[in-house]
């Protein structure tokens, strides 16, 4: 790629973005070639694929015409795989579990004292994504274990 850009799949995403984009903004046209060898027609091209192959040729498209003085192109999103969605559910999960802990110690301090279902629903209306009761509870356990909180003597709902 003789494009100054470092990154291939940045460079692939631009040139998705300039050639199969929506009719109006397709700067480029794009002929799809499967090997250096494979001669192109340059009069009619086939159907373009998606992906954008190592031998493909890129053609300013003469035919485009725009009447405003920038044009729009939106950029190409790729297909996120099923690895990087776990990873990013992981993330998601756990910086929940730290907003939950947050929000919790919050709680507590201003209140000093809380009975535990009263505890249980100020947290779930201060958190601003839905989170399972089983899940504050279970991080109420984990700030006592850690002594950010303890329970009161005698009484074991506050």
């Amino acid at each position: 790629l003789k494009s100054g850009l470092d990154d291939r799949g940045e460079a692939e995403r631009v040139l998705q973005s300039l050639s199969l984009g929506r009719d109006g903004t397709r700067v480029l046209v794009k002929y799809d070639r499967d090997s250096a060898d494979e001669e192109v027609s340059l009069k009619k091209p086939r159907k373009s694929r998606r992906a954008v192959g190592e031998h493909d040729i890129f053609k300013f498209n003469v035919a485009f015409t725009s009447n405003q003085r920038r044009i729009r192109i939106p950029n190409m999103q790729m297909k996120e795989t099923s690895e990087e969605r776990t990873k990013t559910h992981e993330a998601v999960s756990r910086d929940r579990l730290y907003l939950i802990d947050a929000t919790v110690v919050r709680i507590m301090k201003a209140r000093k004292t809380l009975d535990h279902r009263a505890l249980m629903g100020e947290t779930m209306t201060q958190l601003k994504f839905p989170a399972s009761s089983s899940d504050i509870k279970k991080r109420i356990e984990s700030l006592i274990e850690r002594e950010y909180m303890e329970r009161a003597e005698g009484d074991r709902s506050r």
